[in-house]
């Protein structure tokens, strides 16, 4: 169900997040219109919710006809100022730079009707940095949508220190009736919660490379294989509730002390970059990307959220 006064939803950027942000909207019933530099970047945006809309068709998330429905909702514009005219709820979504962010979020605050929320999709920038620019920070809040934000459902809502309620609360509806998980974030802190904790575990993984205590393989086997798998049915806390705080509380005790604490990235770390090892995109990073290695792995990935989806709506349909 739309929430009231929430017609037209505008995305502006249409790339990596841009596209499948704008998609669940669209597959709600919300009226879309994805805005980016160029119509070849539309166009690009376009395809990739086209191929994303068939997989859901595929797996049996989607009828055909629910399909043309959604891609039947999304326009796509170059011009902002008459993408922004009459937008209720825009999702700025460009390149992760404070500054380019904060000027488009500028531009938007003159551009956009005096009632439209504006937000920010950021993996960690700090909403009161941003919320100035707006010219509403009280109607200004960042959503952070996880990669890939067609099939991941946490979206974490961060308020700033002149964020109204009234905002939050039709924020949080709104995603909730997109289907997504949304957490209230209280305070402004960089990464927000979930890469905070993410990299707290990406911090320790190259302190045991650095240290020689094993590869990046093996990391990547221990979290895949043990509790990687428990985390999709039990949270941290959870777990240590289930096993006894007394228990997790004495092995801190010993534990805490020895796990890496630096404020740098490692030296290895550096090294890596310098060697122009950056990723899948150069064919090599932490490990080796041979041919088709990556896409498999993605396709992987999706196929398991897919099935995280599916058992999602098989128990909110439960009697």
């Amino acid at each position: 169900m739309l929430v009231e006064g929430i017609q037209k939803v505008l995305v502006v950027g249409a790339g990596l997040m841009g596209h499948g942000i704008g998609q669940v909207f669209a597959q709600a019933g919300y009226a879309v219109v994805l805005n980016d530099l160029d119509d070849e970047r539309l166009g690009r945006a376009v395809e990739g919710i086209r191929r994303n809309l068939d997989l859901f068709v595929r797996e049996g998330l989607l009828t055909a006809t629910e399909a043309e429905a959604t891609l039947a909702r999304i326009t796509t514009e170059v011009d902002l100022p008459r993408a922004a005219r009459d937008a209720d709820l825009v999702v700025e979504a460009t390149f992760e730079d404070l500054e380019g962010k904060r000027a488009v979020l500028g531009r938007l605050g003159m551009l956009c009707p005096a009632h439209t929320i504006l937000t920010s999709n950021t993996s960690g920038l700090s909403v009161n940095a941003m919320a100035p620019a707006t010219n509403r920070p009280d109607r200004f809040v960042v959503t952070h949508f996880w990669n890939p934000p067609h099939l991941i459902p946490l979206v974490e809502v961060v308020r700033g220190e002149n964020t109204a309620e009234t905002t939050i609360a039709r924020v949080v509806a709104v995603l909730r009736s997109i289907d997504k998980a949304p957490v209230v974030v209280q305070k402004d802190v960089l990464g927000f919660v979930g890469n905070r904790l993410q990299y707290a575990l990406f911090r320790e993984a190259l302190g045991l490379i650095q240290n020689g205590v094993c590869t990046a393989e093996d990391i990547d086997t221990v979290v895949k294989m043990s509790f990687g798998r428990r985390l999709t049915t039990a949270g941290p806390l959870e777990t240590a509730d289930l096993n006894g705080t007394d228990l997790f509380f004495n092995i801190s005790r010993y534990l805490f002390p020895d796990l890496d604490n630096s404020t740098e990235p490692h030296p290895f770390f550096r090294q890596l970059i310098a060697e122009g090892r950056i990723g899948v995109k150069a064919g090599r990073g932490f490990r080796d990307w041979p041919g088709d290695r990556a896409e498999r792995i993605r396709e992987r990935r999706d196929r398991e959220l897919i099935r995280w989806l599916k058992q999602d709506r098989e128990q909110k349909e439960a009697p």
